[in-house]
């Protein structure tokens, strides 16, 4: 399931970002998931590396080649793609590496990006959001399977609201509050980054401790989103909270995607996208678990080449 899962999210990515297909058996759609799966292998390593201080020279040496030599196979990717862009200007619906090119050529655009500028972002947008919104999908697929009443809930929902003679659509998904209640408390359970690290732009000073400029800090969003403080029986999957509650409007409380100016830019892409499969995935399938009754265990596992979620989801 979960590389079934991966090639919809790779697909669904590059088709907006790129405008093009990634979900067929061609030699470039494989070079393309390859490249995904190396890139998050290699990009946790140096990650990791970097919060050695000092010593992140050490993991550079080790794996600096490799991250070379990805980044340069996509930029022939990138590049490759953007001349399609560029000799196919009369596009009947536009792509955001369309959206791009336009700012790029622009001489008189506020804000100027170059093509190498125009490149990366491309990539963050589209590595930022393969692997966690995999996982984030496969996590409410378990929770529901766990806990099968709410599974009954939401079919009922979507049964109300589309019928039986359609497909749930995206339009959909803003007529079924409880769908996404049940989203939002499995992401608050399971964030796709436990922990997120920044770096101080300025001094300053939380409760006792004083954080210099330039400091990593790590947040700990996980225990945030089970602090008993702000969340009542916070360890129980409720979607119920967030029928009667707006916690994730109010700022720092319920922050799966970060929070104010550093929040993830594709969040809205990637609920978007959560919200469709799940409920097309519930419309269309019954679920159970293989091997006979018990639940799936969740456990948070911090691993550098590869999700955490049990094996199951692997085959």
């Amino acid at each position: 399931m979960r590389a079934e899962l991966m090639k919809l999210t790779n697909n669904f990515t590059c088709r907006v970002v790129m405008g093009m297909k990634c979900s067929d058996e061609s030699d470039e759609a494989e070079r393309i998931r390859e490249l995904v799966k190396e890139s998050l292998e290699v990009g946790a390593k140096l990650w990791f590396g970097d919060l050695l201080g000092p010593l992140r020279i050490l993991a550079f040496r080790r794996y600096g080649r490799q991250a070379i030599n990805v980044t340069l196979r996509y930029d022939e990717i990138l590049e490759r793609c953007l001349k399609q862009h560029e000799e196919c200007k009369e596009r009947e619906n536009e792509d955001l590496m369309d959206m791009l090119l336009k700012v790029c050529q622009d001489d008189k655009a506020e804000i100027k990006i170059t093509r190498t500028q125009l490149k990366a972002l491309s990539l963050v947008m589209f590595l930022g959001g393969t692997s966690t919104t995999t996982e984030a999908m496969l996590r409410t697929i378990a929770e529901l399977i766990n806990h099968p009443n709410v599974f009954s809930k939401i079919r009922e929902e979507i049964k109300s609201v589309v019928g039986s003679t359609r497909l749930v659509e995206e339009f959909d998904v803003p007529s079924l509050p409880y769908l996404q209640a049940v989203v939002k408390e499995s992401l608050r359970l399971h964030p796709p980054l436990p922990v997120i690290v920044k770096e101080c732009r300025e001094d300053c000073k939380i409760k006792d401790f004083d954080i210099p400029n330039k400091t990593m800090v790590a947040i700990n969003v996980y225990a945030i989103m089970r602090d008993t403080n702000i969340w009542d029986y916070p360890n129980d999957f409720q979607p119920e909270r967030f029928l009667v509650s707006s916690k994730e409007n109010d700022g720092m409380e319920y922050i799966p995607f970060g929070a104010r100016r550093r929040v993830c830019p594709g969040s809205k892409l990637a609920l978007s996208m959560i919200n469709i499969t799940i409920a097309a995935m519930i419309q269309c399938f019954d679920w159970k678990l293989v091997g006979g009754e018990g639940d799936i265990m969740l456990r948070l596992i911090c691993k550098l080449d590869q999700a955490s979620l049990c094996p199951w989801f692997n085959h």
